[in-house]
């Protein structure tokens, strides 16, 4: 491992940090280094079908804005764009696939319904915002960006879960908050707001971050990149989210494991 630190820690300290990078680095620190070097193909394997949702319907929604938005086009073309993002293959069976197809053709219908007839206030979409916070570099993507009639900025995400977060729970999260400290960044001296979208009950749910708030999560944030950045070892923490860890196949501990339970040939 200590070779692995060697080899990797300029690049370690230099590669901007999203916030799931601070969260796996948190629930494991292997899972954060392994994740930065798991290869596309191994990932995949362990997408699962509600990811490919999300995805699909993330990307047709994020094509939808690059043409303007529901304003602009039809129901068919925002249907025929899932097709196209729509990876079936990604499901565990033949019903998964099935269930999941009509759920994510629903909430895009829905979707359509709810926006096409009112203004559009979209002024970005798939917007990737940087930014660096007491020496550690930062990087989050917000799915759309709105500003409304009286200015206020709202970064959001699209969610297709079946429960969403609620405005304290999001206002506790800290991918929310560094988006928001992104985005405000970016976006000064106009005020902003984070977001999600709930696809499933069409609803905009907004953080509940106050100003006290806000420095909270600025602190936490700073707090898990000095760890990470003074880390010189990557200890494993086994628990259930090793059953779905995208980098599982490069993890020593999950080899071992498996080698014990004779598991492994």
């Amino acid at each position: 491992m200590n070779n692995k630190r060697d080899l990797t820690a300029e690049y370690l300290q230099q590669r901007p940090l999203t916030a799931r990078n601070l969260r796996d680095f948190e629930l494991c620190p292997q899972k954060y280094l392994l994740s930065l070097s798991v290869a596309p193909a191994e990932a995949r394997q362990f997408i699962g079908g509600p990811a490919a949702l999300q995805w699909a319907v993330r990307g047709t929604l994020i094509d939808c804005y690059r043409r303007g938005g529901p304003q602009e086009i039809s129901q068919q073309s925002l249907l025929d764009l899932f097709e196209q993002h729509w990876e079936g293959e990604l499901c565990a069976d033949s019903l998964e696939e099935g269930q999941l197809h009509s759920r994510g053709t629903k909430m895009l219908t829905d979707y359509y319904q709810a926006h096409h007839q009112a203004p559009n206030q979209t002024i970005a979409g798939d917007l990737r915002l940087v930014g660096e916070f007491a020496g550690h570099n930062f990087v989050a993507v917000a799915d759309r960006v709105d500003r409304d009639e009286s200015g206020v900025i709202t970064l959001l995400r699209y969610k297709t879960s079946a429960s969403p977060p609620g405005p304290g729970t999001l206002a506790k999260d800290i991918s929310a908050g560094l988006l928001l400290l992104l985005g405000a960044h970016h976006y000064q001296p106009q005020p902003c707001q984070t977001a999600v979208y709930a696809l499933r009950p069409q609803r905009l749910i907004v953080a509940d971050i106050d100003a006290d708030q806000r420095q909270r999560l600025r602190k936490q944030i700073i707090a898990l990149a000095e760890e990470v950045h003074s880390a010189h070892e990557f200890p494993t923490q086994e628990g259930q989210h090793c059953r779905w860890c995208r980098s599982r196949a490069q993890c020593p501990a999950w080899a071992s494991a498996h080698y014990q339970r004779g598991e492994s040939k």
